[in-house]
Order: structure tokens, then C-alpha cells, then sequence
């Protein structure tokens, strides 16, 4: 039988013994080995006559020391990706614990902050449902100790969140009053349309900076060109409170007017388009765009988009005869092309068009499977509006168009919102020709509609 090599001793492929023990000094080793193991650290037992010194290995050789180096990091690499479950956080986390945390933290250290993050804070903080009295006054307070630190883009952007935090604070709404006056030449225009706004809001009439401003705005927008100008226009449009800031319309139509030449007839439709919404008939930019639109080099391109919004501000500014020459041809020629929303403003603007409306409403039935709830919506309100649905009573033939609403409402009744529904119930209870249509639509929707016929009621 060979003999076992004792666990002390292991041989070289050279042949040569290498030995490790107490006090035994080492024989050389082999350069191969010393070069693999020279950065090894000192592992050493003291309850085992072995030890590794650097250089050495234990008897299982390469073998061992892989293997407890894989498992090692194989471990390692397992806790890393690790799943960690956290526990859930409660559903008023937010309300309850994280918002007043953050509010205690602002009252301490709110005095700290610049200018530009004070705006930030009051812009965030006003967008909070429940907010503390006590921080509201207190960024009021550091706003007015802070006043001369403020910059023109801090007064902007600190005057709209102000206004919904602090209404009622006369002093810092007069401070940056003060300030905007000082600062006046830093102001773009956009900047003065929106410290008119704030302050046209408020009871006291600010009568001095209302004379420094609106001269100043009103040189800036020479600076701007005919189509920024009508941007301007249409988006305050948009605006629900647009049609207080007399101000700033009496300031921005008159610029516009006198730039009419340098946009094109698209531009201008919009323009008496916005004015419309505002509620205001401009006598003289109606008469120069229907002399455009009556010129066919100038109108025969119109999209139906334009040729229905064209028909919506004439006869809602009771001036369709203007145009109607010119537009009835081409609204009719481009029946085909009209979309759900184009053929709900036409049939509020030329309910007595039924032939064409009726064509228009033929062609949109066939893509129905296609609506969405939007298109459903507005080719329902099209139809009503322009009288072109039947209630069959007993004995009458079947309106295929008005089934087709009924059938699509039920199919997709599961998919409305509620302000859908809502929007449907309005429509046929204000038009009296279509209220016996409310009792057609969806079960489904019977809550919804009771609440919605209480209320009108209960307003009326």
C-alpha cells in the first residue's frame, strides 16, 4: 500500500517537500506557486497545527480554496439581490404624518430660504387641499421681511400662490406693489399680464400701478410679431377669468388690429374665434376677415375645421349673412370630410341646414363602432342639436340613428365616467323634444341620473 503524505506535508510537482509547522522553517517553493499566492492573506487556526502562511496552501489545494471563494461570493451576490419587504405604508401616510412634519420643519426654518425657494414653497404649498393657517402667515411675514431680496421672477412667481394663501393681506400685496414699481424695466410682458390679473382680482383698486403698467405693456407688445400677438389671445381665451382682464384685452386688440396684415386668414379666424369666447363682437376685425373669406383665392383652402368654426362665430355674433354666400358652398361641397366635433359646431351654428346635416350625420354613423366617448359625445350632442334623431312611439317606424346611440350607450355604458353621463342627462333634459330618450339609457346609469335631474330641479 502507498504511503498517506502526513497532513503537514505535501509535495511539489518537483518533487521538492514543502512543510509548514511550529517553529520548522519553510523549504522554497515553487516560483509558479509563490507567484499565484503571493497576494493570499495570513489565515491561521490556532486549535490545528496547520496555519497558512502567504505563499502556502492547505492540503486540499486550489480545489478548497475556489470552492470557499465561489460560495462566498455566490453568497454575497444572493443577499444583494435580495427581495427587502418593507412594510406598507398606512393610506394617510401622507396626510397625517409626512405633510405635518414637513409644515412643523418649514415654521422652524423658513427664515433660511431664498427668495426664488420661498417661491417654490408658496407655489407647492398652494396646491395643498388643507393647509395651516399659521405657515400661510408665516411666509406672508418672511416675504415681507425678505422684500428687498425679491427679484422681478420672484414677484411672479410669488404673486399667484400668495393670492391663494394670503388673500386678505393688504401689507405684503402693497410691499410688492412697491417692489413691481421699482423693478418695473426687469418685467417682460407676459409678466405684466399676470400682475394685472392678481391684482384686478383684489377689492382696492391698485389705480397707481395700473398707470405705470399698462403704458409700459403696451410698448412691450410692439416688440412682439402679429402671430405671437394671436397665440396670446387665444390662450387667455382658454381662461375662465379671461373676460375680467378688460385691462389687458383693451391693451392686447388694439395691437393686434393694427398687425392684421402681417398674419395669414387662419390666424385672423382665430382671433374673432377667441374674441367670441370672450364674449366680444370686434365690428371691425369680423368685416375684414369676411372680406377675405370672401375672396375665393384667399378661402378656397380652408379645412372643414376652419369652415365650421368660421360658421360658429358669424352666426354667433349675428353677422352669418357676412359670409354665407361664400361658406355654405364650401361647407356643402366638403360634407365627406367633417369630423364629430366639426359636425356638433355646425349643427349649433346651421340647425336649419337639415339636408346637409343629415349627410354629415350618415357618413359619421357608419365609423360609430370606431368612436371613442368623446367622438360618441359630440356627434350625440350634433344630432340633437340639429334635431335630426326620432323618439318612435307606438305604431311609428324605427329611427335607425337614434337605436344606433341607444345600442352603442348600452354597449359601452360600463366604460363612461361619471361627468359623461352626467353631460348625456343635461343635453336631453334640456331639449324637450328628446327628454322621453332618458328613459332608454343604460340601468347602470339610474343613479347617476336621478342625482343629475334633483339637481337641475333644485337649481332651476
Amino acid at each position: 500500500t502507498a504511503r498517506r503524505t502526513p497532513p503537514w506535508k505535501t509535495l511539489e510537482p518537483d518533487g521538492m517537500l514543502v512543510a509548514s509547522g511550529a517553529g520548522r522553517a519553510l523549504g522554497p517553493c515553487s516560483r509558479r506557486l509563490a507567484q499565484c499566492m503571493r497576494g493570499a492573506p495570513l489565515r491561521s487556526n490556532p486549535g490545528s497545527l496547520w496555519q497558512e502562511p502567504c505563499g502556502l496552501l492547505p492540503p486540499s489545494g486550489f480545489g478548497g480554496l475556489l470552492t470557499r471563494s465561489a460560495s462566498s461570493s455566490t453568497g454575497e451576490e444572493a443577499r444583494q439581490d435580495a427581495v427587502v419587504l418593507s412594510k406598507r405604508l398606512p393610506q394617510d401616510f401622507v396626510q397625517n404624518t409626512l405633510l405635518p412634519h414637513l409644515e412643523s420643519q418649514l415654521l422652524d426654518s423658513i427664515h433660511v430660504y431664498t427668495p426664488a425657494e420661498l417661491a417654490q414653497i408658496a407655489r407647492v404649498y398652494s396646491k395643498q387641499e388643507v393647509r395651516q393657517r399659521v405657515l400661510c402667515q408665516k411666509l406672508a411675514d418672511t416675504v415681507k421681511f425678505r422684500i428687498e431680496a425679491f427679484e422681478a421672477v420672484d414677484i411672479v412667481d410669488m404673486l399667484g400662490p400668495l393670492w391663494i394663501l394670503k388673500p386678505d393681506d393688504d401689507e405684503v400685496f402693497e410691499m410688492l406693489e412697491q417692489k413691481i414699481l421699482l423693478k418695473i424695466d426687469d418685467f417682460t410682458a407676459l409678466n405684466f399680464m399676470g400682475i394685472i390679473r392678481i391684482y384686478n382680482k383684489r377689492a382696492e383698486k391698485h389705480t397707481v400701478l395700473l398707470e405705470q403698467v399698462l403704458p409700459r405693456l403696451r410698448e412691450l407688445l410692439r416688440n412682439y410679431e402679429g402671430v405671437e400677438l394671436s397665440e396670446m389671445l387665444v390662450s387667455m381665451a382658454q381662461s375662465a377669468e379671461a373676460a375680467a382682464d378688460m385691462d389687458i384685452l383693451m391693451t392686447l386688440v388694439p395691437e393686434i388690429e393694427s398687425r392684421y396684415t402681417e398674419v395669414s386668414l387662419v390666424h385672423s379666424i382665430n382671433n374673432v374665434w377667441a374674441l367670441t369666447q370672450l364674449r366680444m363682437r370686434h365690428e371691425g376685425m369680423l368685416q375684414r376677415v369676411a372680406q377675405d373669406l370672401n375672396n375665393p383665392k384667399k378661402s378656397k383652402d380652408l379645412t372643414p375645421g376652419y369652415m365650421a368654426r368660421v360658421a360658429w362665430v358669424y352666426r354667433r355674433c349675428n353677422a352669418w349673412e357676412m359670409v354665407s354666400e361664400t361658406m355654405l358652398p364650401l361647407v356643402r361641397g366638403s360634407a365627406a370630410e367633417f369630423r364629430c366635433g366639426e359636425f356638433a359646431r355646425l349643427a349649433q351654428a346651421l340647425p336649419e341646414e337639415q339636408a346637409m346635416l343629415t349627410q354629415i350625420a350618415d357618413l359619421l354613423q357608419l365609423t360609430m363602432a370606431e368612436m371613442g366617448r368623446k367622438d360618441f359625445l359630440l356627434f350625440f350632442l350634433g344630432c340633437v342639436h340639429g334635431e335630426l334623431l326620432k323618439v318612435p312611439m307606438q305604431g311609428q317606424e324605427v329611427c335607425p340613428m337614434t337605436e344606433a346611440l341607444v345600442s352603442y350607450s348600452k354597449e359601452e355604458q360600463d366604460n363612461f365616467k361619471r361627468d359623461e353621463v352626467q353631460k348625456i342627462v343635461y343635453m336631453l333634459q334640456h331639449s324637450r323634444k328628446y327628454r322621453p330618450l332618458l328613459d332608454r339609457l343604460p340601468v347602470s346609469w339610474s343613479e347617476t341620473k336621478t342625482e343629475t335631474l334633483d339637481y337641475i330641479r333644485a337649481k332651476a
